[in-house]
């Protein structure tokens, strides 16, 4: 398995569309933040994307995706009247899987859809992610890939066919991991995180190494020999490209597994201690509740407690 595989082997991706819509100028909406990535294709036409920190011009073909889960605005042009996304949909129930909204202007089709990822690990890889992305026509020409998925992608988003939704959220989950693959290709400086260690080679290889076996007791030198690097070396580049030095990633990932398996086993806390590289349970709980503020059990009884209330 190579390394980006095995990097988001324990991240439990699920993509969504939310709405393809069919709109005519003057328009804009409101998306509310949240804990997901949020991303829009412009299939026709054009988009302005208005966030806190910036404003985007999107034409046909183009992709915008938020990894932060920032709120934004979705406009026809930057004075457009604004309405909150849910008055949008209670109010234009879709027609043939399109919602139509606006009002007689210039005409623009867009797929609007997001990325979750189950529990904090997954929701942290995809806050270690560059905030906003913008993959423009020009960037795009040169990925056939990414844009054929594109293309099956708003075919399905449109389409009333039977499983049309299911087929349109395994293409976003595979998009997801392509708009990855753009990324570690790109020649552009990548802030900290665990994208910009897999476009280092030799740090590429100690996620893979972490990420496939972390309950091994690693250590900086061992993982600094596998990278053909010395200890102080691999140290320094571990940090200043991941944002963390190695054993605290490695101490987060292992605390997520956990996380992970108090949720959907019933493997007693000692054992999980064991299948996740710890020494004891005592050493699992005090690490446990500095990172999550509570203990296992609790951990666990909270989880609990969620999925029953959220079951019908």
């Amino acid at each position: 398995m190579e390394p980006l595989s095995a990097v988001l082997r324990g991240m439990r991706l699920k993509g969504s569309i939310y709405a393809a819509w069919e709109l005519r100028a003057p328009w804009g909406m409101d998306l509310p933040e949240g804990p997901f990535a949020s991303f829009h294709l412009v299939e026709r036409g054009r988009c302005v994307v208005r966030t806190s920190r910036e404003v985007l011009h999107l034409e046909a073909g183009e992709l915008v995706v938020l990894f932060d889960g920032q709120a934004h605005v979705l406009l026809s042009s930057r004075e457009a009247p604004v309405v909150p996304l849910a008055q949008l949909v209670a109010r234009h129930s879709p027609v043939e899987g399109v919602h139509h909204a606006g009002g007689a202007g210039e005409s623009s089709r867009l797929v609007c859809g997001k990325f979750a990822a189950e529990g904090a690990q997954g929701l942290r890889m995809l806050r270690g992610l560059p905030r906003v992305v913008h993959l423009g026509r020009t960037k795009l020409a040169s990925l056939p890939a990414l844009r054929a998925l594109l293309e099956s992608l708003a075919h399905e988003a449109a389409s009333s066919a039977p499983g049309a939704a299911t087929a349109a959220a395994r293409i976003t989950e595979a998009l997801f991991v392509q708009v990855l693959r753009a990324l570690l290709l790109d020649t552009e400086e990548t802030p900290p995180g665990w994208l910009a260690g897999l476009r280092e080679p030799r740090l590429a290889e100690a996620l893979h190494q972490l990420h496939m076996d972390p309950a091994r007791p690693w250590s900086v030198a061992e993982l600094a020999a596998r990278a053909g690097m010395s200890r102080t070396r691999f140290a320094l580049l571990f940090q200043k490209r991941i944002g963390h030095p190695p054993m605290t990633y490695l101490m987060n990932l292992r605390l997520d597994l956990v996380a992970q398996r108090l949720r959907d086993g019933d493997d007693s806390i000692g054992e999980i201690a064991h299948a996740a590289g710890f020494a004891s349970q005592s050493g699992l709980n005090r690490a446990f509740h500095r990172h999550f503020g509570q203990t296992p059990s609790a951990f666990r009884r909270a989880a609990s407690a969620s999925v029953k209330a959220s079951s019908p």
